[in-house]
């Protein structure tokens, strides 16, 4: 008969491992219950660095992701104000319509009143923010970047102030002349000289003659300062013939790079056509009617071109990039950012080695020159209709309808190349963003291989263990009762 003894069933070691058992049971317990594979970095051994490496990536992916759908916001914003700016840049020039007053003259008062109602939309749309960040002033984004309607325009030192003090300027209203030209008849000579050396009014740029009865030169009154005032000499040597011409040039304030010419022919048709000038007995009567035909010459342009002149020539100084007027008395009218590169004045960092530019300034050109525009037409008074408003509104258009010109679309500044600019920077962040999600999708595939516990195999583990262990307890159990006694 043989004597049973527990010694030679190792107990104390059983039970150990069943305590083993006992915590990786729980342990897959606990995965199957988070699906996590590890539950401290102590557990994930040589997984840690690879684990903390890309969950590190991850991160800085999502800080990526988190900037790109930032500048999206602002890119969606920036979309629909240019659109809709675009449409209003067309509906500027539909209202530089050369020769369509209409009946009475109404569209000469609906030009400007149409055009104030854009210029506030206008400044309405540059002044659009996204929960208080106003995105038209480059990075100066806490402040409205355009002035209100009433201050640009109506303040104590607003734009119709401003334009009526250019347009006494020019049209010598306080000096007493037409155009800043003093002109003088001495017998058989008529001279045009510049009042000063300013920048109002009309400038001489030359003088031409044909026939050989007239002379005529025009140069700097003191040939050692010869960009300061010029003086014209026109004299008449002879009876000019039939035909006989002299062309006087001139610069408009808007424009000094372009010379306007005006031609002046002796005739014997009664009565004189327009532009035209009566041949006289003899050369002092003829200088004479010519010197009146330059002088209500000058009166009309004065009172027509010049003042349109005049009025783009105040836009030009008021609405300058800078937003300050050249004048320290205007008021200013942008107060945003002012940089010559506007779009990086805003930038993020959308990849490691990719940055996405998207900044925008109201005083970049494009806007400027809408901006001009509009405010030209509505602080024009061209009412009634009569010839001199109908000549003044023919000048106008012709100025606006250069400045906004599709032929300007091209420029740097333009509401078209700023519009493709902020394209290409949209594309720039749909490629990258596409790229973080794919780099982001197989990131966290690789993290999952290393952190998540698939739930069918940590299930089958865990029945596996479960069954192992009971079978554990039941053979303790049954060696713990294993006694002579029980035995016999």
């Amino acid at each position: 008969m043989t004597i049973i003894n527990k010694s030679l069933y190792p107990v104390s070691s059983t039970l150990s491992t069943i305590t083993s058992m006992h915590k990786k049971l729980e342990s897959l317990q606990l995965q199957l219950a988070s699906g996590n594979k590890y539950n401290t970095l102590a557990e994930m051994g040589s997984e840690r660095v690879h684990d903390i490496n890309l969950r590190n990536r991850l991160s800085r992916i999502e800080g990526y992701q988190s900037n790109i759908l930032t500048v999206e916001n602002r890119m969606s914003f920036y979309t629909n104000g240019l659109e809709r700016l675009d449409e209003i840049e067309e509906s500027a020039r539909a209202l530089a319509v050369p020769n369509a007053y209409g009946t009475d003259g109404i569209n000469l008062t609906s030009a400007r009143n149409q055009a104030t109602n854009l210029l506030k939309e206008v400044i309405d749309v540059l002044n659009t923010d996204i929960t208080g960040q106003f995105i038209f002033g480059g990075n100066k984004s806490d402040t409205k970047p355009v002035s209100s309607f009433d201050e640009i325009m109506n303040g104590p030192n607003g734009f119709v102030r401003y334009t009526q003090n250019r347009n006494d300027e020019d049209m010598g209203t306080i000096a007493g002349n037409s155009g800043r030209i003093d002109q003088v008849l001495a017998t058989d000579t008529i001279t045009l000289t510049e009042d000063g050396d300013h920048e109002y009014g009309f400038k001489i740029a030359s003088v031409t003659t044909t026939g050989t009865a007239m002379t005529a030169s025009a140069g700097p009154v003191d040939i050692l300062a010869p960009d300061a005032e010029q003086v014209l000499s026109a004299t008449m040597d002879a009876v000019p013939a039939d035909g006989d011409t002299i062309t006087i040039g001139l610069t408009l304030p808007h424009d000094r790079d372009t010379v306007q010419y005006f031609t002046f022919t002796a005739t014997d048709t009664d009565p004189v056509p327009a532009d035209g000038f009566a041949i006289g007995a003899d050369a002092e009567e003829t200088a004479a009617n010519l010197n009146t035909a330059i002088s209500d010459k000058l009166a009309a342009l004065t009172r027509t071109d010049l003042r349109s002149s005049s009025t783009y020539a105040a836009a030009d100084g008021f609405f300058n990039g800078m937003g300050e007027a050249q004048d320290p008395d205007a008021n200013v009218w942008y107060n945003g950012q002012d940089s010559t590169n506007p779009r990086q004045t805003v930038s993020a960092n959308i990849d490691e080695n990719t940055k996405t530019q998207y900044g925008v300034q109201a005083n970049e050109s494009g806007f400027v020159e809408l901006i001009k525009g509009l405010a030209v037409f509505s602080v024009s008074e061209l009412s009634p209709l009569d010839e001199d408003n109908a000549a003044r509104y023919d000048a106008l258009v012709d100025i606006q309808r250069s400045r906004l010109s599709e032929d300007n679309n091209s420029q740097p500044g333009s509401i078209e190349v700023i519009t493709m600019e902020l394209g290409i920077a949209a594309s720039t962040v749909n490629t990258v963003k596409e790229r973080h999600s794919q780099y982001g999708s197989q990131l966290e595939t690789m993290l999952a291989e290393i952190s998540e516990a698939p739930k069918e195999e940590v299930a089958m583990m865990l029945l596996t263990l479960q069954t192992q262990l009971e079978a554990s307890y039941q053979a303790t159990a049954m060696a713990s009762q294993l006694t002579l006694v029980n035995y016999l």
